[in-house]
């Protein structure tokens, strides 16, 4: 909980900056951001990268990130280049090899 708490807590500022276009896709009280920004922030705190990826339905591309430490974050990213928070967690298995980060 205090993780997802943490993660959520850069997305809304930047979501407080670019307002306008995160509510447009988002549904009220889910945290999303740029893309950019979400998924920097991802790397720069919990060293997470995409690891895998699939089109939705509706549209969305749903994102999985993952480190080798085992934290997650699932994401799904709209064709206007936002993306909201689906879920976060830890333990993810198997959890990436780190050789997966090296060409990077």
């Amino acid at each position: 909980m205090t993780r997802f708490l943490t993660s959520c807590l850069p997305i809304a500022l930047a979501l407080a900056l670019s307002p306008d276009m995160a509510r447009a896709q988002a549904p009220a009280g889910i945290p999303c951001a740029e893309r950019g920004t979400a998924t920097s922030q991802l790397h720069e705190l919990y060293g997470e990268r995409r690891i895998g990826y699939g089109l939705a339905a509706n549209g969305s591309v749903i994102e999985l990130f993952a480190s080798p430490s085992g934290s997650f974050t699932l994401f799904a990213t709209f064709p206007e280049g936002v993306s909201c928070l689906i879920a976060t967690g830890q333990s993810w298995e198997p959890p990436p090899e780190p050789e997966y980060y090296a060409g990077r």
